[in-house]
């Protein structure tokens, strides 16, 4: 290694009453390559203890034999303070108090080596330092890692874990936040998640992590958890089996969600749905209610329809009957209305009176064929007794009477006239006539 590579500096608290074995440590770790050592020096327990408060050294040199107190003394001092924090400690001993050195490593001494008479102790001193001191660098590491992992994992809005695979249910650790369900985490690790799960979820979970802790798969179930007051929320759990480097299964890690929201618009989600279908099963109900009145009127419709047309078929070959008939006799027919004005006539008639279909049709009959008094005055048509005839109730027969032919010329006739009636009300007549 090169001479001239920059050293790491490092606060070495060194206990010891020999300043000869004070000067022989010093010397001995001046020669670490990689570490500049600040050496600072204390002759008594005391002394130590207080500049171990002052100035913070990286770690602390001890010689079990002191003045005032022996090394497991000054260890007893320490376990009161946070072991985290406080500086490690390598214990020197002499060759007759190797039991001495144990009882330091179980009071927290991370280290010790024996004064042995031909100070070869020294020669493994730096090494032994030095692997201490990377000790103390991973615990920091670590330590600073946990702290920033247990920050993130409490800021998280859930519930992180870590349970054991050998015993389901069995957690090792909790995050604050179970403070949530009314309980703090030492009471949650103490009972177990299983006993806070809803009765009716119990098994189902419980199954769920034999399956996840025994093939080492995720876990993903959704359950319930009872709060200390009684309460019921539905969480969801989701989790994976962490393993080692070389792949052995360490732990479950996993988060617990709060889902109750969740759950709660899912089931009126759900009854909206039922009632909708509800709804639209009635609707549907009356649809096909209203689909079966709107198909038996249609066919009504049509019924009716059909038998119009087969009214109007009927009507219209009756009437083609009917004219057959008034064209084939030789007497003149003609029909009224109510008011006497012409609504049909055959030919008979037009050949009788001189006059062409058109002439006559939509006309008051009695204005355009019955005849003139002598004094040249048409007759009125309360005189007349041709419509006097038709508003009759009855049919009338054998009448005689005078019409005018279109030249002027008069001829005498015998009718008939058979009222029309709608109800009780006239609607005309049709009156036959045939010339004496």
């Amino acid at each position: 290694m090169s001479n001239n590579m920059i050293k790491t500096p490092v606060r070495l608290l060194l206990v010891e009453d020999d300043a000869v074995d004070r000067l022989a440590c010093r010397r001995a770790l001046a020669q670490h390559p990689a570490y500049d050592f600040l050496i600072i020096e204390a002759e008594t327990g005391q002394q130590g203890m207080q500049l171990l408060h002052e100035q913070h050294p990286d770690l602390v040199l001890l010689d079990y034999r002191l003045p005032d107190q022996d090394g497991l003394e000054f260890l007893a001092e320490l376990t009161s303070q946070d072991r985290e924090t406080v500086a490690p400690v390598l214990m020197l001993t002499g060759a007759d108090d190797v039991g001495v050195a144990v009882a330091a490593m179980k009071r927290g001494a991370r280290d010790y080596l024996v004064k042995d008479s031909g100070r070869e102790y020294l020669n493994l001193l730096p090494a032994v330092v030095e692997r201490a001191l990377d000790e103390q660098r991973l615990r920091t590491e670590k330590r600073v890692a946990e702290a920033r992992y247990r920050t993130l994992v409490e800021q998280i809005p859930a519930i992180a874990y870590i349970a054991a695979l050998d015993v389901p249910g069995h957690m090792l650790y909790v995050s604050p936040r179970v403070h949530a369900l009314g309980y703090s985490a030492e009471e949650w690790l103490a009972d177990g998640a299983l006993k806070h799960v809803h009765p009716e979820d119990r098994a189902r979970l419980s199954d769920a992590l034999v399956a996840s802790c025994g093939e080492r798969q995720p876990l993903r179930c959704e359950y319930r958890l009872l709060t200390r007051n009684g309460e019921t929320r539905w969480f969801l759990d989701e989790a994976t089996v962490v393993q080692d480097a070389p792949g052995a299964p360490l732990f479950l890690q996993g988060i617990l969600v709060d889902i109750t929201e969740d759950k709660r618009r899912e089931e009126e989600l759900e009854n909206h749905r039922h009632r909708l279908e509800e709804l639209v099963g009635k609707r549907t109900l009356q649809l096909e209610k209203q689909t079966g009145l709107l198909r038996a009127a249609n066919a009504n419709l049509m019924k009716e329809i059909e038998e119009r047309r087969h009214a109007e078929r009927e009507l219209r070959e009756s009437e083609q009957r009917f004219l057959l008939l008034l064209e084939s006799v030789g007497e003149g027919i003609y029909g009224l209305d109510a008011e006497g004005r012409c609504t049909f006539v055959n030919d008979a008639a037009l050949r009788m009176l001189g006059l062409v279909r058109e002439e006559l049709l939509g006309q008051v009959m009695h204005e355009l064929s019955h005849h003139s008094r002598a004094n040249g005055t048409p007759q009125p048509v309360e005189e007349c007794r041709i419509c006097a005839a038709f508003r009759s109730d009855a049919p009338q027969r054998g009448l005689v009477e005078t019409l005018r032919h279109q030249d002027g010329s008069t001829f005498t006739v015998e009718y008939s006239s058979y009222p029309l009636r709608e109800g009780e009300r006239s609607a005309g007549a049709v009156v036959v006539f045939r010339s004496q």
